[in-house]
């Protein structure tokens, strides 16, 4: 066997954490505790577990049928193929969607941890399973282990399935950055494992359909602008990303430092983050330590130097412009990495059709890219930027518009041809309560077989936010 091969039979430590955990199971399930195979999968379990320092809860989780060891996903390897599915069975049956375990589980006695793989396989003749063992938990004080209640999903079509899959990823997402952030504002820490997680879904979506998230990213919510922000900046920086041809591991730290590029606002005060007027020179240069504290506070998570070394640039660089103006000032005279360059081009296009307290409206998505265009070369980078109005269309998702009929619509797909100015459209009809709802879909390609002429033509783009119109309200029901 080559060198080459032997890493590749060598599992990772989750790997290895996921086969001790289903030997323990399998062990249990079989024998009594004085077995020799159940001692020897007690053995393993410990040893694996003792060869990493936990600093925070570790959790073996189900999504979307794959298993995640501290928010890496394990393989789908022909060799655990079957194992990942008997385990996943296993846990179904009991109503659970994974494991968690605290700092104290090295501690754990050999007593203890039997007694609980025992109650985790009996659990299964219970009317409620998850139940009867949360309450056998209570009973205890074993602060190491805890159960997870599995999530049930509808059954819903394929194309349904993945534009529910994007939304529930965009919204735990957006909860990910908000418990890191109350975290790094209470505890002055946070780990990266769930923030992780999500990214690696984001970018399952983006691999087999890129509009679904940009779609999500027609998301602008006034009151939440920091976190919606965030998630924006990451799902747009995943599109652009996949569309220069960026491979999964590069595209999951970049989903990451788009996540995190904001993180230093938490140290910005509240209300220089919420003035309506103009910000005074001092309060400006509150917001202009934002980028340094973002990538001080990557560098302080709960995370591997490795991953923190490959996800703080960007953060730091995402203000500064593809001529080195900007902020924060640097003297290095290289220019912004990869990542800093799409950083800064989502960035500024997400918060320029977004309200903000200084500025309650918003830039309609086509008047965005055209007034980013005339800032191609000196602001941006203009191979990338050219990549992303192209990626985005001529009107993106989510865009308003008025047609000659009078009536209005919203973008919900691109035009059959990337280069066309005829997207397929949701049109909107009066509620009778002062709102709108969701009509007919029509495609503007389509024409009047008498005349030949197109049957509704674009008069100009409305600001949807003007109109109280959150648009994935109507796109993604």
């Amino acid at each position: 066997m080559s060198m080459s091969q032997k890493r590749m039979n060598t599992p990772t430590w989750e790997e290895a954490l996921f086969l001790a955990v289903h030997r323990m199971i399998q062990a249990v399930r079989i024998h009594k505790d004085n077995n020799e195979l159940v001692k020897a999968s007690l053995k393993q379990f410990k040893k694996v577990l003792s060869s990493r320092e936990l600093t925070d809860d570790l959790a073996v989780l189900i999504f979307e049928e794959r298993f995640f060891v501290d928010g890496e996903k394990i393989r789908f390897r022909r060799e655990l193929a079957g194992l990942i599915q008997v385990l996943v069975e296993f846990f179904r049956r009991r109503g659970l969607g994974g494991l968690s375990f605290g700092p104290s589980v090295g501690n754990a006695s050999e007593t203890e941890i039997l007694r609980f793989m025992r109650w985790l396989v009996q659990s299964v003749e219970q009317d409620n399973p998850y139940t009867w063992l949360k309450e056998k938990l209570e009973t205890t004080d074993f602060s190491w282990i805890g159960i997870v209640q599995e999530v049930k999903s509808q059954h819903i079509t394929p194309e349904d399935d993945l534009r529910e899959r994007g939304r529930l990823i965009y919204m735990h997402a957006l909860t990910s950055v908000k418990q890191m952030a109350e975290k790094i504002s209470t505890q002055g820490h946070a780990g990266v494992r769930k923030a992780k997680r999500m990214v690696q879904g984001m970018v399952d979506i983006v691999t087999k359909d890129d509009g679904v998230l940009v779609g999500l990213s027609s998301i602008k919510d006034y009151d939440d602008y920091t976190y919606t922000h965030s998630v924006n900046v990451a799902v747009l920086s995943l599109c652009l990303g996949k569309r220069i041809g960026l491979s999964r591991v590069p595209l999951e730290h970049l989903g990451i430092c788009g996540l995190l590029h904001d993180l230093g606002k938490v140290e910005v005060p509240l209300e220089v983050l919420t003035k309506a007027g103009a910000l005074n020179a001092k309060e400006w240069e509150e917001i202009r330590k934002h980028p340094i504290v973002s990538a001080k506070q990557i560098l302080m998570l709960n995370a591997s130097n490795d991953l923190k070394s490959k996800i703080f640039l960007a953060p730091f660089e995402h203000h500064i412009r593809n001529d080195m103006t900007g902020y924060p000032y640097t003297s290095a005279k290289q220019e912004v990495s990869l990542f800093g360059k799409i950083l800064h081009i989502t960035d500024v296009y997400d918060a320029m059709t977004s309200p903000r307290a200084y500025r309650p409206f918003a830039f309609s998505p086509d008047q965005t890219l055209s007034k980013m265009m005339e800032g191609s070369g000196s602001d941006y980078d203009p191979t990338l930027l050219k990549i992303f109005v192209r990626m985005m269309g001529t009107y993106p998702v989510g865009t308003l518009l008025e047609f000659n009929t009078g009536e209005m619509g919203l973008v919900m797909e691109g035009p059959k041809d990337s280069f066309g100015s005829h997207p397929r459209i949701l049109l909107l009809e009066k509620d009778g309560q002062g709102g709108v709802k969701g009509g007919e879909a029509v495609d503007l390609s389509e024409k009047d077989p008498r005349t030949g002429t197109y049957r509704r033509t674009i008069v100009r783009s409305l600001n949807a936010a003007s109109y109280g119109i959150q648009p994935v309200e109507f796109l993604y029901n």
